[in-house]
């Protein structure tokens, strides 16, 4: 994730999964939130204790609407409503928007219909359509096609050999406190503000999880006949790769609309990297697994970066201002490489650390408001509010049956 640089302060909104860094928006923290704590000693803040699990296997698509109305929709309803503002304050006209997106539903809904009867039903609990509330899931491109990017965010891990692949999200601290997990027979999905698909997603043989990158990278657009919504296609991905070699093969042909990586992993061990861009993609494969953070790793891209920032050497301001996203990634990877055990239990130790587990330091509400794991060789999703140490994991498995 992204996040904005400050210069409206909005003090009753969220966001989640958001890639630009708006010059018309910056978020006030949330209530109870020191933003001037200590980065290495933080204070215990938490937004968000449990996370509903809803669980649809077995049944009938027509009762899906009833099944959320009653389990999530308090969060479906806070969801729209924070993303409406978001536009608002950003100043987007939505109707506009919601026009220019229509390629992207179309292309989304033609590749997976079935992930769309869930839109619908959602959209149904939401009391709008299913074409407005797809554009509200839309709000990273956006903010993205009218905003300056700033390079901060989430970082994704994979293991090779292990099939265990995993993330933190990471966003303003409003974006917070309304997660839920969608348990269907052959996927699990992590759901974003209270109505659509997040970037952690668990099937039968595969696991994925995401980042967007920053400025130095740019996605295919709102126009391009690849263009799928985040959600729709890791949902597609995930009940129809058998692999990861399979996922990279589906990624040739659709993308996302603004530049994300997606970090795989498979039930037989496998792992690769892929980053969506506009000029196409840039895959990665690494002999222990993946370590990525919000800038792309082709060559010369972060030092590119920097320098154009005029930030050319590291320093204290390069890494909070422009490259925190190097030092992130870089960790991940040294852990990767070293670690005598790519398991569960090592995902959620270097998740936990810093600088990868986030919370508000050096005036930023910038924190870490969801933590993943997968183990696909067991067929099991970990998932835990915030920084884990400050919650538990609640475990989601194919075979709890």
């Amino acid at each position: 994730m992204l996040t904005f640089k400050r210069t409206i302060i909005a003090a009753t909104v969220g966001l989640s999964m958001l890639s630009g860094a708006a010059s018309a928006i910056a978020l006030e923290p949330v209530e109870g939130l020191n933003v001037k704590q200590p980065y290495y000693a933080p204070e215990n803040f938490v937004q968000q204790t449990n996370m509903p699990i809803v669980d649809i296997r077995g049944v009938q698509a027509a009762d899906y609407a009833k099944i959320f109305e009653t389990q999530i929709g308090e969060q479906v309803r806070r969801g729209i409503k924070e993303a409406k503002y978001v536009y608002q304050l950003a100043g987007i006209d939505f109707t506009q928007f919601e026009k220019q997106s229509e390629k992207v539903i179309e292309n989304s809904r033609k590749l997976n219909p079935e992930y769309f009867v869930i839109v619908e039903a959602l959209a149904k609990v939401g009391g709008i359509s299913v074409e407005k509330m797809f554009t509200l899931s839309q709000l990273d491109a956006a903010l993205a096609s009218a905003a300056e990017a700033s390079l901060r965010g989430c970082t994704t891990i994979s293991f090779d050999g292990t099939g265990v692949v995993g993330q933190v999200n990471d966003t303003p601290s409003l974006s917070g406190g309304n997660y839920w997990v969608l348990q269907a027979d052959d996927f699990i999905q992590v759901m974003a503000s209270g109505f659509y698909g997040s970037g952690q997603t668990l099937g039968k043989d595969l696991g994925v999880v995401i980042n967007f990158q920053g400025t130095d990278s740019k996605g295919v657009g709102l126009d391009s006949t690849m263009a799928i919504e985040l959600g729709a296609l890791q949902n597609y991905i995930v009940r129809h790769a058998k692999s990861v070699d399979e996922a990279v093969q589906i990624l040739e042909k659709h993308r996302t609309v603004v530049a994300s990586h997606f970090n795989f992993s498979d039930s037989q061990g496998g792992t690769v990297g892929v980053e969506m861009l506009m000029e196409g993609n840039y895959v990665i494969k690494r002999a222990a697994g993946i370590g990525h953070a919000n800038h792309s790793e082709r060559p010369g891209v972060m030092q590119d970066f920097a320098e154009s920032v005029g930030m050319a050497e590291k320093s204290k301001q390069r890494t909070i201002a422009t490259a925190y996203t190097e030092w992130r990634a870089e960790f991940a990877q040294l852990f990767i490489d070293n670690t005598p055990e790519g398991n569960i239990d090592a995902a959620k130790y270097v998740l936990n650390t810093k600088p990868i587990a986030q919370h508000a330091a050096y005036g930023s509400d910038f924190i870490t408001t969801l933590t993943a794991v997968m183990d696909t060789k067991k067929g099991c999703m970990e998932v835990a509010p915030g920084v884990s140490e400050w919650n538990n994991f609640q475990e989601v498995c194919f075979n709890d049956q």
